[in-house]
């Protein structure tokens, strides 16, 4: 049987009909961006593989706005669904008005009806001194002041009653089902998870508790995790059954707009889920959050304090000590690990060491917050 040609649909360049389809969108949108960012635009068309974002022009009315365009690249469920519930999650919580953040314009979520794309709400250039964290030198700007607005929108968040969202919108919240024993689970299985670290003795294989015993000059850290989890299990269990509470899901200061009051703006909201224990749910977003902040300790240290001044409030100190043993636990410990998977190249950066070491340091604190002997 002879061969058959090539359809001229096989031949297309993805990236030529990606170009054509951004050009086509901005004519409909009416969205321009000035000369300078053409070279941008056309690198992101060619090389990047989730998301084209760029700044420029939108015709609203009789107004041209500075808008923030973000168009995902590819027909893949794992960057289409993280688009679509960043973009109807932040319509919801911008209509509602339960949290400060940016809202689209214009988007369509659908690739069946079209190209997808969000227009979004961009933020007055010089509006604030911080601003977005865009660089480590910017995370060593937070002070106190942010600590406690950070703390305060997260119990904003938790506050939504999940109920009232659309129908559409809750089913595609991720689901974060963790119970105490799902979170010790979790953590065994990545301190049994074999990695290739600096140290390795021969540059071989290990699991990662043993890294950390001999970093942290011990020899049970596995069982210590254990013994842990189950000091603070009953009074997080006792959170379980209580509703359904929102998860940002991927907190860190890089995901903070900051104002010069020290209010603080969450911002993108593609991991986001739902939990249905608010101390569990607390102690995801804290630990990422604090983790991630890993070249401010005084920032990390008021984190601790905002949250377990909170919870005394209301008479629930213990708890507070709970969730913020267990946030840095969790947290501190998946992200030290996660700089291990690293090559090794890469682990020897003056910078990742840094990281890794500070991050690594401070999950004894877990220990220090629940008045235990590590």
């Amino acid at each position: 049987m002879p061969e058959r040609e090539p359809s001229l649909e096989s031949e297309k360049d993805p990236r030529e009909e990606l170009a054509k389809e951004v050009r086509a969108l901005f004519d409909e949108r009416h969205f321009s961006i000035p000369p300078e960012d053409e070279a941008l635009l056309a690198e992101q068309i060619r090389e990047e593989e989730r998301y084209i974002t760029l700044v420029g022009k939108h015709q609203e009315g009789e107004n041209v706005v500075e808008r923030f365009l973000k168009i995902p690249v590819n027909d893949n469920p794992k960057v289409d669904e993280p688009f679509r519930r960043q973009i109807e999650l932040s319509r919801f919580l911008k209509e509602k008005g339960h949290i400060r953040t940016r809202g689209a314009i214009e988007a369509n979520t659908d690739r069946q009806t079209g190209t997808p794309f969000a227009i979004m709400e961009t933020f007055a250039e010089g509006e604030a001194k911080i601003g977005f964290i865009a660089s480590y030198e910017d995370m060593e700007l937070l002070t106190k002041k942010e600590a406690r607005s950070c703390i305060e929108t997260l119990e904003k968040l938790q506050s939504i009653d999940v109920k009232s969202m659309p129908e559409g919108l809750s089913e595609i919240l991720q689901k974060f089902d963790l119970d105490v024993e799902g979170l010790l689970k979790d953590l065994i299985g990545e301190l049994d998870s074999k990695v290739v670290a600096l140290d390795s003795p021969g540059q071989k294989e290990e699991p990662y508790h043993e890294i950390l015993n001999r970093r942290l000059g011990i020899e049970n850290f596995k069982e210590r995790v254990a013994q842990l989890l189950e000091h603070w299990k009953e009074v997080i269990q006792k959170e379980d059954g209580k509703g359904q509470f929102m998860v940002h899901g991927d907190l860190s200061p890089t995901n903070l707009y900051v104002y010069d009051n020290g209010d603080v703006e969450f911002l993108d909201w593609e991991w986001a889920g739902v939990c249905p224990n608010k101390a569990i749910s607390t102690i995801i977003d804290f630990g990422n959050l604090r983790a991630r902040a890993w070249n401010n300790r005084k920032f990390r240290e008021a984190l601790d304090k905002e949250l377990i001044e909170t919870y005394k409030k209301h008479g629930q100190e213990k708890l507070g000590r709970a969730i913020v043993s267990l946030g840095i636990l969790r947290s501190h410990m998946s992200l030290a690990g996660f700089f291990e998977n690293y090559d090794l190249k890469k682990q020897r950066k003056e910078e990742e060491t840094q990281r890794r070491e500070a991050t690594e340091t401070d999950i004894v604190r877990a220990w220090e917050i629940a008045g235990l002997e590590f």
